[in-house]
């Protein structure tokens, strides 16, 4: 019998948005597989160039940083410098959290899965803070009695002691825990962690090959019916 469901985030529980940023996090997928390279989604993202955000990339041109540069040459340059990167950032973190959409009927999911005795928990490859700003911007930080981030965790999926760590800190074992997720990824950390359901999402990158591993594969999770939970 179930105890624990474990999800994933993006493309899970959150949007993923445009075509290109499906694409983007399956380049991140694949890259952090084939390199065992266990960093933020983030900086991965940085490193390739990829961004969600046009106002990300016009903060990170080169136009931009020399205007603001120029500003420095003006009497008391340094200070409006300073005051319009400031400004910058803060719109950047605001278009962010404008941009952050949640799927359909993920709220009402889990208030149904807590209130009939579920644990739940999510694990992402993003950071705290990328966390922080999708379960606050949705309030549904208390619905989860574990958040696991790359940030605050030695392991990434699909490792086993990825879930190991998981099962321990919640003290549920495998064979009572279910994992949730949109790509090949999630469905392996599932398989690899020996819980005893796994259910593929197609909301996010992943298609019925990609999850074909999977116990079963839904639409949405906003589809699971709690006596489809094993």
């Amino acid at each position: 019998m179930a105890k624990l469901i474990v999800f994933d985030k993006d493309g899970t529980l959150m949007e993923l948005g445009s075509f290109i940023v499906k694409l983007a996090d399956d380049l991140i997928n694949e890259f952090s597989s084939r390199t065992d390279i266990h960093v933020p989604k983030s900086e991965i993202k940085d490193a390739f160039g990829i961004v969600d955000d046009k106002l990300d990339q016009l903060m990170q041109s080169t136009s931009a940083k020399s205007i603001v540069n120029k500003l420095r040459l003006l009497p008391n340059g340094d200070q409006l410098a300073d005051w319009t990167n400031q400004k910058m950032e803060y719109l950047s973190s605001d278009s962010e959290l404008t941009d952050i959409k949640i799927i359909a009927g993920v709220p009402d999911l889990l208030k149904r899965l807590k209130q009939a005795g579920y644990q739940l928990a999510i694990v992402s490859a993003d950071d705290t803070k990328s966390m922080d700003l999708f379960i606050d911007k949705f309030d549904i930080r208390s619905y989860f009695d574990l958040i696991v981030t790359s940030d605050n965790s030695s392991y990434q999926k699909p490792k086993k002691a990825l879930m190991d760590e998981i099962l321990l800190k919640l003290n549920v074992s495998a064979s009572e825990t279910v994992m949730v997720g949109d790509t090949e990824m999630d469905v392996q950390l599932g398989r690899n962690g020996q819980v005893s359901q796994v259910i593929g999402v197609l909301s996010g990158s992943g298609d019925e090959q990609d999850l074909r591993d999977a116990d079963m594969i839904l639409d949405s999770v906003a589809d699971i019916k709690i006596e489809q939970i094993k």
